[in-house]
């Protein structure tokens, strides 16, 4: 063999023996971006974890406590993650009142409804609000194949829509009523659905007992009810309302 066969030949070798130490990685699939909403810290530490463990091309980008914040945090573009995962139900509003309202104004934000209950009390009213599916909260498998279908654009579960007929469906309605209270007339409701008296809920906000009343009034008003009762339920999602 000639010098210069034998040196391709070398060279060739070389290269094979390189490709086999220095495998190519796989594709990775695309970055997907996940906001969490649960009332519940250790949910959202346990949807973390998992998400970050089982799920390598995901990313949460923020969690949150709060149901109106998750609302904001999904509206504003730069917040807005791919998928939503939101606990239906939760002390500040119910997650089928966060799902109808992101619904109602965009089709962008996919949204995965998760529940520590049978699936079958939320299961029809998640997708009358607009998500595109269900998981039970704790079972880990099932919440990461749920997250890669609906964030490919399909849905999960029987009566699903995918986000853009949902949002086809809803954009016409009005926003829930929860939203058209200001951020000091929703405290107030908050800390009355925890059954606060008006002279706590004045402690609790550093305000007088007038003020605190008329923080309430304002909410029950704007709320469209009459009593305390009743706007707690609707507050909280025990009320159909909208």
């Amino acid at each position: 063999m000639s010098g210069k066969n034998q040196h391709q030949l070398s060279s060739q070798v070389a290269a094979e023996n390189n490709m086999q130490s220095n495998p190519q990685p796989q594709a990775m699939r695309p970055i997907v971006t996940i906001g969490l909403v649960d009332n519940d810290a250790f949910s959202l530490a346990f949807l973390e974890r998992s998400i970050s463990e089982l799920m390598p091309e995901a990313r949460v980008i923020w969690k949150t406590t709060s149901g109106r914040d998750a609302v904001a945090r999904c509206l504003d573009p730069r917040q807005s993650p791919n998928v939503l995962l939101s606990d239906m139900s939760m002390d500040e509003l119910s997650g089928l009142v966060v799902c109808k309202t992101i619904r109602i104004k965009t089709a962008h934000v996919k949204i995965l409804a998760v529940t520590s209950f049978s699936l079958a009390v939320y299961s029809s009213k998640a997708a009358e609000a607009g998500a595109q599916g269900i998981v039970p909260k704790s079972v880990e498998t099932p919440i990461i194949e749920a997250i890669r279908t609906i964030a490919a654009g399909s849905t999960w579960g029987e009566g699903f829509e995918i986000a853009a007929q949902a949002h086809a469906r809803l954009s016409s309605h009005r926003m829930p009523r929860q939203f058209l209270l200001s951020d000091r007339e929703a405290e107030a409701m908050n800390l009355c659905s925890r059954g606060l008296s008006t002279e706590q809920i004045a402690a609790e906000m550093q305000v007088n007992t007038s003020t605190a009343k008329t923080y309430l009034t304002r909410a029950i008003h704007k709320l469209g009810v009459t009593s305390r009762g009743a706007a707690v339920a609707l507050w909280t999602g025990a009320s159909e309302g909208e």
